[in-house]
């Protein structure tokens, strides 16, 4: 069986952003690091500022750019946004994890396969290595590669369209899936704020003078492959994701208040019957848009970046799925899981990663057949960094804080608030994908993937206590 995340369904993150202001709800004992804190604080900071200073880079980047798009505020972003990574110490000493790692590695709750890679994120220099570039399952660390590449084609602005457009007659109208899985019924869901459907409805009862119509088309036709993705069992479908498909509330969940809760089998038909209540449309059936057929009303998802940020920081993996299939659709020209793979192999190209021996099946991490190397996760998050998407780092959870690691880093208490990164868990698979600060002020990206361990929760640990000796490392 397989997970995203937690080894227990019950014991996910269900924030959707993490924690609120203020204190974390299991607050832990003061560390005499406040500095190197607000060291890493700021850097994120920093890159979330320069990453909104890129919304307007990319937006020629997707093949049909016009749909799902909005205009920024005037004077936003700041016309001269900060230099990324200015939070962090250029001048600082690069440790020499050569003289640690070895030791740390040969911890013999690393029983199964592991590969280790820490590099700087300034210069891209690799500070150590072991079997960096051996392909691995790498389970939801995978949704960086989903963020980077969503981030990179799309850009932070890009929003996903749901539109309602005339009918094959005048008492019908057609329901069009453009990929959104946040729809809301009015407002408000699982995710927070998104797409309303009772907003879409009320536009088009003005757009028809107020008369419903008697038929509901649903066109789900933008998506045609197989509802889970290659290698992902049909069981997963149930807890840890839903059935894919172009439209979804709430990602498709039955209780829209719990991360991990069952999915209905028909989330988009589900969707659709709610909208027709909601029209006052009396039939749903099945169907196609004509090519010609007038727009009524079309509503928004929330921004690309606000997107991202749930999929990377709770482990989702309906959206993360659909973040992909929308980078997917406007790289390869269609929502299919093979364009996700070449979508996601563009990128890393484009990013100058080494794609050799990579292997990727969905945008969520829970094919057990996705490869990806320790070494591949390192150049793609140094790439990253100096980029328009290096918004990524802001939307990883924060050691002992935030996500999936709000409740890590116990036992590595020194960790909490300097590590940020993605976790990774499916069965005998661990890994975790990220940065740290060091108590000398200099930025370490690093990965490290284990399959075949015999206890993954000690494996956890194991990796909690080696990248917080690294950002304690005086080497």
């Amino acid at each position: 069986m397989a997970r995203s995340d937690n080894a227990d369904p019950e014991s996910a993150s269900t924030t959707p952003h993490g924690r609120t202001e203020g204190s974390p709800s299991n607050p832990r004992p003061e560390r005499d690091r406040p500095a190197l804190v607000w060291i890493f604080s700021a850097f994120i900071a920093v890159v979330t500022v320069a990453a909104a200073g890129g919304l307007v880079w990319q937006i020629g980047a997707a093949a049909s750019p016009q749909t799902g798009t909005f205009t920024p505020p005037e004077a936003y972003p700041p016309a001269e946004p900060p230099e990324v990574l200015a939070g962090a110490d250029e001048e600082a000493p690069i440790p020499d994890l050569s003289a640690v790692m070895p030791e740390l590695l040969s911890d013999p709750r690393f029983s199964g396969e592991l590969s280790a890679v820490f590099a700087d994120a300034f210069t891209g220099e690799i500070l150590f290595e072991q079997t960096g570039s051996t392909p691995m399952t790498p389970a939801s660390s995978m949704k960086v590669v989903t963020a980077v590449a969503a981030l990179t084609h799309l850009g932070a602005e890009y929003r996903i369209p749901t539109t309602v457009v005339e009918g094959p007659d005048d008492d019908s109208v057609v329901l069009v899936g453009g990929g959104d899985v946040a729809l809301t019924v009015d407002g408000e869901g699982y995710y927070g704020t998104g797409a309303s459907l009772t907003e879409l409805a009320e536009a088009v009862l003005e757009a028809r003078d107020g008369i419903a119509p008697t038929t509901l088309y649903l066109d789900t036709s933008l998506f045609e492959d197989t509802v889970n993705a290659p290698g992902v069992p049909m069981s997963d479908l149930d807890i840890y994701t839903a059935p894919a498909a172009p439209l979804m509330l709430d990602g498709g969940r039955i209780d829209n208040t719990e991360h991990y809760t069952p999915h209905h089998q028909d989330p988009a038909m589900e969707a659709a019957t709610v909208f027709a209540e909601l029209l006052g449309a009396g039939e749903v059936v099945e169907g196609t848009a004509a090519e010609d057929a007038a727009a009524l009303a079309t509503v928004y998802s929330n921004p690309m970046t606000s997107l991202v940020d749930m999929l990377i920081l709770t482990s989702d993996n309906e959206l993360a799925d659909a973040v992909a299939f929308q980078t997917a659709l406007a790289v390869e020209g269609e929502m299919t899981w093979a364009a996700i793979g070449r979508a996601h192999m563009a990128t890393l190209e484009t990013l100058g990663v080494d794609t050799a021996g990579l292997v990727f099946n969905d945008g969520s991490g829970l094919s057990p057949a996705n490869r990806i190397t320790a070494n591949a996760f390192v150049q793609l998050l140094t790439a990253a960094a100096s980029s328009q998407a290096s918004s990524v780092f802001q939307s990883m959870p924060v050691a002992g804080w935030s996500g999936s690691l709000a409740e890590r880093f116990e036992a590595s208490s020194e960790g909490e608030g300097v590590v940020r990164a993605k976790t990774g868990t499916l069965t005998g698979v661990s890994s975790l994908t990220g940065a740290v600060d060091t108590d000398d002020g200099r930025l370490i990206v690093f990965s490290m993937i284990s399959n075949g361990a015999a206890n993954p929760q000690e494996v956890e640990t194991a990796m909690d206590e080696v990248t917080t000796a690294v950002s304690m490392c005086g080497c």
